[in-house]
């Protein structure tokens, strides 16, 4: 998920462990200035719960920070 700013993906990454959820912060110099994001990966052993969970984090961290609306 690209949030632009590193500080901001940061803080995302911290958010979204704190909800049981690993997607790591990832800016400058790894990606562009301003094209940073939090990395996570999904794989075939993942359960549709884990998978609601994860996307329930998103939205829960993403409002608080003011990504989602």
């Amino acid at each position: 998920m690209i949030v632009g700013e590193a500080k901001l993906a940061h803080e995302l990454s911290r958010a979204l462990f704190e909800e049981g959820v690993l997607a790591t912060g990832i800016g400058f110099p790894t990606v562009p200035k301003g094209k940073a994001r939090v990395r996570t990966i999904v794989t075939a052993t993942h359960t549709k719960s884990e998978l609601d969970h994860a996307l329930e984090a998103f939205a829960t961290a993403g409002k608080r920070l003011g990504i989602v609306a």
